[in-house]
């Protein structure tokens, strides 16, 4: 680090009395009158500073006293920072990340607020990098590189705790796109083998996949498919679902129907036409990046369904009509270290042991329903998500779809539930293999890297048993059926006074 010679004499500009260096280093004082002169230094490169950190000798252990000063020199760091005295701040910060003895919090929440010192975008993404370095959880470090690499915009971050969410009194006018045939106007569907939409009337085609068709629309996420989360999760967007019933003027019958807010694409109740709502009523409503195109026709499904029967020995039973639907699911990507301690068998004894085993999951579903049942759960299991293609308004023809009811951020934190609850019943996959008794988790290191928002294709319907109605789901994808049954002790007098 360099100094700059002070422009002044060495003295005293009071008393004349000859200025000497001050025991901080950080100015010159006059021991007659107590008049003190900043000595001006240059900020180095923040590369720079990492480089001398990694210098130092780790391992050691720092006594209570030498911990309290450093805690002491970043409080100060900080507050001088929040005050815009750039060089008080720059010294004591500076302290904290070159002292041997500092941990890895300190030097991480040292080199955040370092971050907010420099000026020039380089240092400040060498400030960020070094936060994760030392601790790659760090949710506010990973914001500032969003923002930094263009991925999130300062205005767009918001405080969760104030955002309140409220539906408009009157239903809002829908923006919609009609699917009609350019040769005859009439309505066109969807074709089953998910490459085309058809006219109903003529028989002409048009590809989904024909270059120069699909136009870049970025508010639906087309040619897009992974999403930064933590740049989701810092907009108003991530924290809010559909509110508003919005109202939609049929081109064809003229006639005003209300959609409600988790409708995505409807066909007109009196003219059959087919409309997809391409605008939300608020830009704080996340669009879906991708989607599994159906796969399965009807009459596939409806014998999937008596095979099914067959297979659980079901018969004379009302079979609802089937409907098929795009519903909304999130996938999640999570990584992290998770610890964990317990009790371990060894002989016939159990023995104390921790450790840490690294959890990396991909695609983690989780539906964006409010209540999802059992079989809507283990159908959404089954898809093969390599097959996700980038969303297309098209797709959605002559389906219905529904947008999401559970925000991001509610979402996120079922995910990360969900795969803690995983890990307590496959305790192995991060013990090594290893029979934990009284286990306890450590989860602060897993953190979700990103997420999608798909639209997953599903067959629903009931049938009626007895008087009791059995909620039916057939994945759209694959044909495979997930069906309520009878059970227990209800199912056996059942089946014994139906002679089985």
């Amino acid at each position: 680090m360099t100094q700059k010679t002070p422009s002044q004499s060495r003295e005293c500009p009071a008393c004349g009395r000859r200025l000497v260096f001050a025991p901080d280093g950080r100015g010159m004082l006059c021991e007659r009158c107590g008049y003190r002169q900043v000595v001006e230094r240059d900020m180095p490169p923040a590369a720079e500073l990492a480089r001398a950190q990694k210098l130092l000798p780790r391992g050691g252990r720092s006594d209570a006293q030498k911990a309290t000063s450093l805690r002491l020199s970043l409080r100060h760091g900080i507050g001088a920072a929040k005050n815009k005295e750039v060089d008080e701040a720059f010294s004591h910060l500076e302290r904290v990340v070159l002292a041997p003895d500092a941990d890895d919090r300190l030097r991480a929440e040292a080199w955040l607020w370092l971050s907010q010192l420099y000026e020039d975008t380089a240092d400040r993404r060498e400030c960020l990098e070094q936060v994760l370095v030392l601790d790659p959880t760090h949710g506010v470090a990973r914001r500032g590189l969003a923002v930094l690499d263009g991925r999130l915009r300062t205005d767009e971050i918001v405080d969760p705790n104030q955002i309140q969410q409220a539906a408009p009194a009157e239903p809002m006018a829908a923006d919609a796109t009609q699917f009609t045939c350019p040769k005859c106007a009439s309505r066109m569907n969807y074709t089953p083998d998910g490459r085309a939409l058809r006219c109903e009337f003529c028989g002409h085609e048009q590809a989904l996949d024909q270059e120069g068709e699909t136009a870049v629309q970025p508010e639906f996420g087309i040619g897009g498919m992974e999403q930064d989360f933590v740049a989701g999760l810092a907009r108003a967007s991530g924290h809010v679902q559909p509110v508003a019933t919005r109202v939609l003027q049929c081109q064809g019958c003229g006639t005003a129907f209300v959609l409600a807010p988790e409708t995505l694409s409807v066909t007109c109740p009196y003219c059959d036409h087919v409309y997809v709502t391409e605008t939300a009523e608020t830009q704080d409503i996340l669009p879906p990046q991708a989607l599994i195109p159906f796969a399965t026709d009807e009459g596939a499904v409806k014998q999937a369904l008596r095979d099914w029967f067959r297979a659980q020995k079901i018969s004379r039973v009302r079979l609802s009509p089937l409907v098929g639907i795009y519903l909304p699911v999130w996938t999640f990507d999570l990584s992290g270290e998770i610890g964990w301690k317990g009790l371990v068998r060894q002989g016939d004894e159990w023995v104390p042991r921790s450790g840490a085993g690294h959890v990396l999951e991909d695609d983690f579903l989780v539906p964006a329903l409010q209540k999802p049942g059992k079989e809507l759960q283990q159908a959404l299991g089954g898809f093969d998500l390599a097959q996700l293609v980038a969303y297309d308004a098209r797709y959605l023809a002559d389906w219905p779809a529904q947008r999401y009811q559970l925000a991001l951020a509610d979402a996120s934190l079922a995910a990360r539930r969900d795969v803690v609850r995983d890990l307590r019943r496959r305790a192995y996959k991060i013990t090594g293999g290893e029979t934990v008794r009284d286990l306890t988790l450590r989860t602060s290191g897993l953190m979700i890297m990103s997420y999608k928002l798909v639209l997953l294709p599903l067959w629903m319907a009931h049938y009626t048993l007895e008087e009791q109605a059995y909620e039916l789901v057939v994945n759209g994808q694959n044909g495979r059926v997930h069906g309520q049954q009878q059970s227990g002790v209800v199912g056996k007098i059942v089946s014994w006074l139906r002679g089985k």
